[in-house]
């Protein structure tokens, strides 16, 4: 908004009046007395036109000084800020590397493959998730190709060995064994969106979610095929599961033909499991694996979605220029009463061209070929979230899990938020950073959409305060990179305490933490919990095990048996709020989050992102208010004339 465009109208409103006043006190001085006119003006008749003559020249000084204001603040090109979310077309591509002791000479080679697939890609969403015993998720699917080839450098630097790159695979050893082939595709397939919706029962309706399913999948797999453990799920079985999602496999082996060329052989069996799901099978070094993979990922077919949500500054003009139209038509009206004849004068001809000109910029003229700037809220946001089984409790609404909560929380902060730079950490046993900050909000909804807990064989206990030293390390980068900008956390849970020790306390360094909330999800009731066995349910109508065929937890304590149901601490949530110096936000089915933003995160700084723009057209509207705002001053200056020219008028007879 040209705010500036403001104070230039009011100094030459002011100047209007100014001249209006001095020009009333010259045509005094050149008026002629007449003898004895006080008895023509003390007659009723002649007092009763004065006052209606007034109150014509008040009504049309009122429609004059709204006109002048509307169409000021019309040409100032009034401003908001909205989220839009652009309809895009494009493929998702999951790179899924095997992070084990056997492929440690070949990964920083297969990460160079990576980033050369990710330059090639134009429009395609890419992840990267590496696994050993246990999968961890480095960057979720993002079109924001600049912060995967920066995470793609850190996973290089990692397997070269660069110092202080050494907790790049923390989260790779959770479970048992290791290099559980079939587990890391799996747990590959699982992030893409939807898909753990399709193991829950989830049903998203939301449009461009719809058509996810749709949508091109592809999962770019680097491993030599040599298992060591015994995985919940075998590399057939994993192919067969891609297979039914419509996912391709294409595969990259370093150790093509380290043990041989048989059926049997593991470069074999992988070959015949990615062609069995329609895709391709490469060994490392082939010359031909970066193009082949690119060239048949964009075979497939792209299908339409929303992309993340934008904020950008629209203008806003139509209340302005609505009351410029209407006060522009009524201070015609009343002027034709008081001057009913004289239409081709130069006085008439000027109160046209003003209708005339809030009319035309009413109608908003344009020329293509323009941009709108984007917006960007100046917040680092931070959502700590508990993946540990309680946390698929059936107790948030009828009988869904209290995740499900947590995934619609996030996503109506991020919404609140647009242009923010969002970061996802998740705890169970321990911490993981699932998305570094970005303002990639799509990337922030994929990998919402998919959370799990962790598989219920592999729960050891968990800390509610096992992400403490990830979130300050985080908050600290994020304050010394970016000290301007306040840091909000959103931690979201349900304070269940299953390690058997005391939490360590949530404490930070001073001034991390600029604002936030601890959600609360759960019932005093408790709700039972779901396994997470690592494998699609089944449903199993016979069983009557679970609403989709799932088995529960069963309580193993001591003299118990059953169901084991888990149930909120609000005791230990309110202490965390309190050392994280935030409020604490019982979270329950249908709560509205605007509600709740109101007490946790300070006042919104909306500012012109000077890096991303949208292309719309250039509005003209404004030249023609402003126009018509220079055209009304003189009419302006004439109404205050005649008001001050006025004689004062008598009270009628009998009044007191």
């Amino acid at each position: 908004m040209f705010g500036w465009l403001l104070v230039l109208a009011a100094a030459a409103a002011a100047l209007a009046a100014w001249v209006g006043l001095r020009s009333n006190g010259r045509d005094h001085g050149r008026r002629r007395h007449v003898a004895h006119g006080d008895r023509l003006t003390a007659l009723p008749e002649y007092q009763a036109a004065v006052r209606r003559h007034r109150r014509r020249l008040v009504l049309a000084g009122t429609a004059c000084a709204v006109l002048l204001a509307s169409t000021a603040v019309a040409a100032a090109r009034p401003v908001d800020v909205s989220t839009i979310r652009p309809e895009q077309h494009n493929r998702d591509i999951m790179l899924c590397l095997d992070a084990s002791g056997s492929m440690s000479s070949a990964d920083a080679a297969v990460v160079d493959v990576f980033a050369g697939l990710a330059r090639k890609f134009d429009g395609e969403r890419i992840g990267l998730t590496i696994f050993d015993s246990s999968a961890v998720q480095v960057f979720p699917l993002t079109d924001d190709y600049a912060y995967a080839q920066e995470q793609l450098q850190l996973a290089k630097d990692a397997f070269d060995g660069k110092p202080g790159s050494s907790g790049f695979l923390d989260g790779t050893w959770s479970g048992r064994g290791s290099s559980l082939i079939g587990d890391g595709l799996a747990s590959c397939l699982n992030s893409f969106p939807n898909q753990a919706g399709k193991a829950t029962g989830r049903e998203s309706s939301e449009t461009g979610k719809g058509s996810a399913a749709q949508r091109s999948r592809s999962v770019v797999l680097a491993t030599d095929n040599f298992l060591s453990g015994e995985p919940i799920m075998t590399l057939d079985q994993a192919a067969r599961l891609a297979t039914e999602r419509s996912v391709h496999v294409h595969a990259l082996n370093p150790g093509d033909l380290d043990y041989g060329s048989g059926p049997d052989q593991p470069g074999a069996q992988l070959r015949a499991a990615a062609e069995s799901t329609g895709g391709k099978y490469y060994a490392l070094d082939n010359p031909d694996a970066v193009a082949g993979i690119v060239t048949a990922v964009e075979r497939t077919e792209t299908a339409a979605m929303q992309g993340a949500p934008r904020a950008v500054f629209s203008e806003v003009p139509g209340l302005p220029l609505g009351v410029a139209v209407l006060s522009a038509l009524v201070l015609c009206a009343v002027l034709w009463r008081l001057q009913p004849t004289g239409v081709r004068s130069r006085a008439w001809l000027r109160r046209g061209a003003v209708v005339l000109l809030v009319l035309v910029a009413a109608l908003r003229p344009g020329l293509p070929g323009g941009s709108v700037r984007a917006a960007t809220t100046d917040l680092n946001v931070f959502f700590v979230v508990d993946t540990t089984t309680s946390m698929v409790a059936e107790d948030y609404g009828s009988g869904t899990p209290r995740l499900e909560g947590v995934r619609k929380d996030i996503m109506a902060i991020a919404e609140q938020l647009p242009g923010a730079r969002f970061s996802l950490i998740t705890f169970d046993t321990t911490a993981h950073v699932r998305m570094p900050l970005s303002t990639d909000t799509l990337a922030l909804e994929t990998i919402t959409d998919v959370l799990e807990p962790q598989v219920t064989a592999y729960a050891k206990g968990s800390s509610i305060t096992a992400a403490r030293r990830v979130l300050s390390e985080r908050l600290a980068a994020a304050r010394d990179s970016q000290p301007g900008r306040p840091r909000l956390v959103y931690y979201l849970g349900d304070g269940e305490q299953t390690s058997g020790r005391e939490p360590e306390a949530m404490n930070l360094d001073g001034g991390l933490v600029g604002g936030g909330a601890v959600l609360g999800y759960g019932t005093p009731g408790g709700g039972r919990m779901k396994e997470n066995t690592g494998q699609e349910d089944t449903v199993q109508e016979d069983t009557g095990q679970g609403n989709n065929g799932g088995t529960y937890v069963q309580d193993n304590r001591s003299g118990s048996s059953g169901d084991a149901l888990s149930v909120i601490d609000e005791g230990q949530l309110r202490n965390i709020a309190g050392q994280l110096g935030v409020p604490y936000v019982h979270r329950a089915a249908g709560d509205p989050v605007a509600d709740m933003m109101q007490q946790t995160h300070p006042a919104k700084v909306e500012r012109a992102d000077e890096d991303a723009s949208l292309a719309a057209g250039t509005e003209l509207y404004w030249i023609f208010a402003a126009g018509a705002f220079l055209l009304a001053l003189p009419e302006a200056a004439r109404i205050i004339r005649q008001l001050h020219g006025l004689p004062p008028t008598r009270r009628k007879e009998g009044a007191r």
